[in-house]
Parts: structure tokens; C-alpha cells; sequence
């Protein structure tokens, strides 16, 4: 769906989104896996945003390859830091902002996605505050961070954690591996990075 920037009658407070500042767009991989995205443009840069939806649902088709799953479909919020502290507030009772949320449509233990099953797998949210302050302290991209989160995001729609070593190795070493088929180096390497969700 295009964005549309046709000024209303009313308008909207200074410090308040209004309806222009979200976008609103779907974006299909090359096997037919869906991402719903909105996203704040006031916060988020056109340019890493054009990049990010350029790879991401190429990175969602070998998230559900991984999975033998069939194509799917996700909601992605982009949405800025005072969002998010909003969200994770009332989801998690957190009164701070964070990096990525994920909220699974339906619980999968197996970590597989039956045929029968819904295709919306679930809500991603990212923050870009929170994003751009992680990446600049780590010294990489913010592209790379962002991308990062997003597979980060898919694969607690797909029941994996990190409450425990043992599920954090398995996870962490499944984002490695997907972001090293797109050229992202491991950014678990010589980093402490958090990831709430």
C-alpha cells in the first residue's frame, strides 16, 4: 500500500504522529513469505529503510527454508524509542525502551511451522533510537544491527530463547548463520550486545 501524503482538514498536534508520518507497505520475498511493515518516517531514514526492505524478506525465506516451512507472513513495526517504551510497558511491564519485541501469533515448541497452521506467524516492533545508539557503540552499521534484530525477532516467533546458555548458543548461533549468508559478519564476536526480547 503506497503512502499517502494528502494533507487533511485537521491537523494533528506538533508532538503527535500523524497519519503521514506512518507508512504503510507489504513486501514479498521471492518465495511468497510476506512482511507487513509500518513505519515511523519521521525517525527512520529512507535510505536504511530502502536497504533493509530490500534484504529482508530475502532473509525471511531462508528463515522459514531453515524451518521447512511453507511461506508466511509477519508484522513489522519500525517505530521510534518512546513507542516502544510504551509497548514494552505494557506487554512486559518494563518501563524503558529496548531494541527488538517480538510477539509469536501462536506458541510453536517444535520450532516448526505446521502446514496447517495460521500463516501470520506474529508482531516484530524495533526501535530506531535504541538501534542507531547500539550500533554506533559497537562500531557497525546500523544496517547490520538492524538486521540483526529482525532475525533475532523471527526466531523468537519460531519459540527459540535465550533464557538459558544452552538455548542462547543454539539461537545466537542461528542468527550467525544468516547473517553470514547475507555478508553480516557475527555480531556476537568480541561484543556483549543485549537483546531484551
Amino acid at each position: 500500500m503506497a503512502h499517502d501524503t494528502h494533507a487533511s482538514d485537521t491537523a494533528s498536534e506538533p508532538d503527535s504522529p500523524g497519519d503521514d508520518d506512518i507508512s504503510y507497505s507489504d513486501w514479498q520475498s521471492p518465495a511468497g513469505a510476506m512482511i507487513e511493515a509500518s513505519i515511523d518516517r519521521n525517525i527512520w531514514p529512507d535510505a536504511l529503510v530502502n536497504s533493509f526492505q530490500h534484504t529482508a524478506p530475502k532473509i525471511f525465506d531462508d528463515i522459514l527454508a531453515e524451518h521447512d516451512s511453507p511461506p508466511a507472513s509477519v508484522s513489522l513495526c519500525l517505530c521510534d524509542d518512546l513507542q516502544m517504551r510504551q509497548i514494552n510497558r505494557q506487554h512486559r511491564q518494563i518501563d524503558k525502551a529496548t531494541n527488538v519485541l517480538s510477539f509469536p501469533a501462536y506458541d510453536m515448541p517444535s520450532h516448526r511451522l505446521e502446514s496447517g497452521a495460521p500463516a501470520l506467524l506474529g508482531d516484530i516492533v524495533i526501535a530506531a533510537e535504541t538501534v542507531t545508539r547500539e550500533a554506533e557503540s559497537l562500531h557497525i552499521p546500523v544496517a547490520d544491527h538492524l538486521m540483526h534484530l529482525f532475525v533475532h525477532g523471527m526466531l523468537h516467533l519460531f519459540g527459540y530463547d535465550h533464557i538459558d546458555d544452552d538455548m542462547a548458543e543454539t539461537m545466537e548461533s542461528l542468527e550467525i548463520k544468516f547473517l553470514a549468508n547475507i555478508g553480516i559478519a557475527n555480531p556476537y564476536q568480541d561484543t556483549q550486545l543485549e537483546v531484551d526480547n
